[in-house]
């Protein structure tokens, strides 16, 4: 099926189906310039009520736009009134165009006043003026000979493509190279570890696991949920608003020791509650900035 852009549809093509229809209103829009008028979903279905009836009565675009303009008996009509929707102004605008016979139905309508085509007449006179002015080229087909070249051009092609995982390890070959080349010659200088104060990361993984080691060992946690489990079932309700309120005092009373944990260190105060000696145990534990991943592993298994 040959395919015309909507800007280039013919306005003397009177549609046949929905795509056609719809190809045909879209002219219509721009020649009255409705283009950029903001309907709703009802306005809109109305206008293409009304479009799809005039279609169906063999309106073309040209037809429509001649109909707005003048009657049938070539009085001009009324010029739009501001606010006025534009199924409001397709309905005046068309009603002198309906049969006015008394014994006419109110669905019969006059006679187009300009004679429409099907879009098949209208290509093959457009094809056949082409053809006359001597501008139509008409594609030309492949030999044999063609169609076996092009097949093998397409084959020499994929054939050379790379495939996409060697793409990736050649462009992962490329980085490395590269880095390699900014790699400094000589022995390798010892990088002395980083003071205490900058030593975040472990101090934050043990402070953590401290906190969380005084919420499991908590005297009420402790008591529900063996209670649960030696009964083989889940928290009720109550259960577990206590439970709720059992682990934030327990992370209130770890925040608190990590506060004491702390100040302890610096002032090296001997006499900690046991929340804080806790703490601080977990603390000692981080020694070291660079702390391997199995030792924070072993951290955090701890707090158990």
């Amino acid at each position: 099926m040959v395919r015309i852009a909507d800007q280039e549809w013919p306005s003397t093509v009177v549609p046949a189906d929905a795509r056609e229809r719809a190809q045909s209103t879209g002219v219509l829009v721009r020649r009255m310039g409705w283009i950029s008028e903001r309907l709703t979903r009802e306005e809109r279905d109305d206008v293409e009520r009304q479009l799809e009836f005039w279609y169906s009565h063999g309106y073309c675009p040209d037809a429509l736009l001649i109909a707005m303009s003048t009657l049938p008996d070539g009085t001009r009509q009324r010029p739009r009134r501001s606010g006025e929707k534009p199924g409001d102004f397709l309905r005046s605008r068309m009603k002198g165009w309906f049969a006015d016979e008394s014994d006419a139905a109110m669905t019969e309508v006059r006679e187009p006043p300009r004679q429409g085509q099907t879009f098949e007449a209208w290509l093959a006179n457009r094809r056949k003026q082409v053809a006359d002015e001597g501008t139509y080229q008409r594609r030309s087909r492949l030999t044999g000979a063609g169609e076996r070249a092009r097949a093998e051009a397409r084959s020499i092609a994929a054939s050379r493509r790379k495939d996409p995982l060697a793409r990736v390890r050649e462009s992962e070959r490329r980085r490395a190279a590269a880095l390699e080349s900014l790699r400094v010659v000589g022995e390798a200088v010892e990088v002395p570890p980083p003071p205490a104060e900058t030593r975040a990361t472990p101090r934050m993984v043990a402070s953590f696991a401290g906190r969380q080691s005084l919420a499991a060992h908590s005297p009420q946690v402790l008591r529900i949920v063996e209670r649960l489990r030696a009964e083989k079932r889940g928290p009720s309700p109550a259960e577990l608003a206590v439970l709720r309120n059992a682990v934030r005092d327990a992370h209130h009373n770890a925040g608190l020791g990590t506060l004491e944990a702390a100040s302890a260190e610096v002032n090296d105060v001997d006499e900690l509650t046991p929340d804080g000696q806790r703490i601080k145990d977990f603390l000692a534990r981080a020694a070291d900035d660079r702390l391997p991943l199995d030792a924070t592993v072993r951290l955090l298994h701890s707090m158990r």
